[in-house]
């Protein structure tokens, strides 16, 4: 008898839970999120530039959808230097949508502009987290390289330049360990203040098991240099006048 119980039991669960999925099925539910958190691009002085952001919805359906887009009141973008359509379209039959953004330098200049978009809340849909989108303007004035000789340990290195705003113009690393050196190509924007820092996720600088060094040169002339065990890190300030 109790084996007969337990048996209509089990049939009674698996019916249950047939249910459920059918009634959670019938209902979709209706979510739209960017893509990516971040993104990052250029301008070319006095140039334009479109940048697409991906969009996802968690659901198909057979008619387009769209979605209203807006700029959060804490982006630092320059004034008349962006484009954001006010909504977003999902056709029918997909459930990925593009946003373009307009980009031109206008009002520019110096530091990153961070343009930090969110749907618009919907009484019949959920929303996603923002996106922010960096960009800055493209220098070609001041080219230049960054010469780095590896201690063995090129995944403990990394490097970037700020401008005098804080904003990350150039960066690179980790490395390989096991590389002997790198040389990647740096354009800076002329007549302007920055500052190169060289990093070591050990805290020994280019010192073990061999001694390495770093050079950068800019226009031609050297702007920052070093190597040996400067710790965990190691700054520069320099210009491009």
């Amino acid at each position: 008898m109790r084996k007969i119980l337990n048996i209509t039991f089990i049939i009674f669960s698996i019916f249950l839970f047939q249910n459920c999925e059918e009634e959670t099925e019938a209902v979709p539910l209706d979510y739209i999120t960017f893509a990516k958190s971040t993104y990052s691009t250029g301008v070319d002085p006095g140039g334009a530039a479109t940048f697409d952001i991906t969009v996802y919805t968690a659901n198909i359906t057979s008619s387009d959808r769209n979605y209203n887009v807006i700029v959060a009141p804490n982006s630092n973008a320059a004034a008349g230097s962006y484009t954001v359509p006010s909504s977003v379209t999902i056709p029918s039959g997909s459930n990925e949508g593009i946003l373009t953004i307009a980009l031109t330098d206008t009002n520019l200049g110096i530091g990153v502009n961070n343009l930090i978009l969110n749907f618009e809340k919907g009484a019949n849909y959920f929303i996603g987290a923002s996106t922010t989108l960096s960009y800055i303007q493209n220098c070609t004035e001041v080219t230049g390289s960054l010469d780095i000789v590896f201690d063995g340990y090129g995944s403990e290195c990394t490097w970037e330049i700020i401008d005098a705003l804080g904003g990350v113009v150039a960066s690179g690393g980790p490395y390989t360990d096991g590389q002997a050196s790198t040389s990647p190509s740096i354009t800076l924007c002329s007549g302007r203040e920055y500052t190169f820092t060289i990093y070591d996720s050990f805290g020994d600088g280019l010192s073990f098991p061999a001694n390495g060094s770093y050079v950068l040169t800019i226009g031609g002339e050297v702007k920052a240099s070093g190597g040996g065990d400067y710790g965990a890190e190691e700054s520069t300030d320099f210009d491009t006048n």
